[in-house]
C-alpha cells in the first residue's frame, strides 16, 4: 500500500493499522461471533500490534519529545491495554468511529444549543435530539415514527413500547432510516 506524501516514519505504522482493519472486514465476511472474532484477532492481529509497539518502542527515544509523532507514539503507548482490549473480546469494535460519528452533531451545534430561549426549551431540545439519535442507531425512520408516536402516546400504550428500540408502526414496519 503506497500512502503518498506520508512521512516514512508514519507510513509504516499506518500499513500496520490498516491490517488490522482488514481483519476486521475478513470477520464480517465470516459473520463471526465474539468468540471466533476474538480468536482471528488474536491470531491475525497479536503479531502486528506487537510489530506495532516494538516500532514505536524504537522509534520513540530518537524522535523529539515535542514532535507530533512523539506526542502520538506516547499516547498509544501509555494507552496500549485500552487499545488493543478489542483482541480479547469480539463484542469490542476496533475504533470508537460510530460513536465519534453519533456526537458529531453534538459538537457542531453546540452554539447554536446555546440559543434556545429558556433552560427549559433547552431539556426539551436534548430529550428530542436523543430520541432522534436512538432512532437512528436502530434503523427507524424518524417522521413515521414521531408521526404514529404521537397520535398513540395519548392513548394506554405503555411509554417502554413506544421508545424508538421497541416500536412496532400501526402498519407494524419499523424500518425506513
Amino acid at each position: 500500500m503506497a500512502l503518498q506524501g506520508t512521512d516514512c516514519r508514519v507510513a509504516y505504522p499506518l500499513q500496520l493499522m490498516a491490517r488490522l482493519y482488514r481483519v476486521e472486514h475478513l470477520a464480517d465476511a465470516r459473520y463471526l461471533g465474539p468468540e471466533d472474532r476474538a480468536r482471528l484477532r488474536r491470531e491475525r492481529d497479536g503479531p502486528v500490534l506487537d510489530k506495532l509497539k516494538r516500532l514505536m518502542a524504537n522509534v520513540l527515544p530518537n524522535e523529539p519529545p515535542s514532535s507530533e509523532l512523539a506526542r502520538a507514539m506516547r499516547y498509544v503507548l501509555n494507552h496500549w491495554e485500552a487499545l488493543t482490549r478489542f483482541l480479547d473480546d469480539g463484542r469490542l469494535r476496533l475504533d470508537n468511529n460510530i460513536t465519534e460519528q453519533q456526537i458529531r452533531d453534538i459538537a457542531v451545534g453546540r452554539k447554536n444549543h446555546l440559543f434556545a430561549g429558556s433552560h427549559a426549551a433547552a431539556e426539551r431540545a436534548a430529550v428530542l435530539y436523543s430520541l432522534m439519535r436512538t432512532c437512528a442507531q436502530h434503523g427507524v425512520a424518524p417522521l413515521p415514527y414521531l408521526t404514529d408516536v404521537m397520535l398513540r402516546v395519548t392513548r394506554d400504550t405503555p411509554i417502554e413500547d413506544l421508545l424508538p428500540d421497541r416500536w412496532q408502526a400501526v402498519d407494524g414496519s419499523t424500518n425506513g432510516a
